[in-house]
């Protein structure tokens, strides 16, 4: 786990510009990384890619199909479709509706067990962290 100082970007503050045009740094402010704020308060982040991912993958697996199977149907290359099923990757709407489409899936259906998902995982984090209050 990163400390908080490692957490943090340091990024430029331009406060005018000088005889060339060019902005003037005057000095550095902190912005920190989410990930990092968020494990440091003890909430875990629900990621939608990963559970995105995970919905792929159970559909895919449910129909006895191949990463390349549908990597073909899809025509997105393997190495892709498996970072986007792992929720390394994000997928952009054209891709995800192709995957939808390889898989006889409607894109509409995926995205609501997502919801469901994401709810489900929700009401966990709210529950634990009620009781963490209490």
């Amino acid at each position: 786990m990163k400390s908080n100082d490692q957490a943090m970007t340091q990024l430029p503050k331009f406060a005018g510009t000088q005889n060339s045009g060019q902005p003037m740094l005057t000095h550095t402010i902190k912005i920190s990384d989410p990930a990092a704020t968020s494990a440091s308060y003890g909430k875990k982040m629900i990621l939608m890619r990963q559970v995105i991912g995970e919905e792929l993958r159970r559909r895919r697996t449910e129909q006895s199909r191949t990463l390349r199977d549908v990597s073909r149907d899809a025509q997105v290359s393997l190495g892709y479709l498996s970072e986007l099923e792992r929720g390394q990757k994000e997928a952009s709407s054209e891709l995800l509706a192709a995957v939808c489409n390889a898989l006889d899936t409607p894109l509409s259906v995926l995205l609501a067990g997502v919801s469901e998902e994401i709810a489900q995982r929700e009401a966990i984090l709210a529950q634990r962290n009620s009781f963490a209050i209490a």
